[in-house]
C-alpha cells in the first residue's frame, strides 16, 4: 500500500509544473533573441555560430556528435600511450 501512495505522490509532483504552466501565468516570448554576432568570426567559429543562429536543433545534434567523436579519439590516444608505457589495457575478464 505504501508503494502505491509513493507512486501517486510522485505523479502529483510531476503534474504540478504542467498545471502551473497551463494556467497562463507565464508569458513566453516568441523568440528569445540569443544571437551570435557573426561580424568578426571566420572558419570553424563561423560555421558553428551560423548553425547556432539559424537552427538550434541542428547545432545541438552536431555538437553532441562532435563531443562523442572527440571523446572516442581521446580514449584511443590514451589507449595507445598506455600500451607504449607498458600497461595492459584490455577488457577485464570476469570469472564467476
Amino acid at each position: 500500500m505504501k508503494k502505491i501512495w509513493v507512486i501517486i505522490f510522485n505523479c502529483c509532483l510531476l503534474g504540478l509544473p504542467v498545471l502551473a504552466w497551463a494556467g497562463g501565468g507565464l508569458d513566453v516570448p516568441e523568440e528569445l533573441g540569443n544571437k551570435v554576432n557573426l561580424a568578426n568570426l571566420s572558419g570553424i567559429n563561423l560555421f558553428f555560430a551560423r548553425y547556432y543562429n539559424d537552427n538550434l536543433w541542428a547545432y545541438a545534434a552536431i555538437v553532441t556528435v562532435l563531443m562523442g567523436v572527440v571523446g572516442f579519439a581521446i580514449a584511443l590516444v590514451t589507449d595507445v600511450i598506455l600500451k607504449m608505457v607498458g600497461m595492459e589495457v584490455s577488457k577485464i575478464e570476469h570469472h564467476e
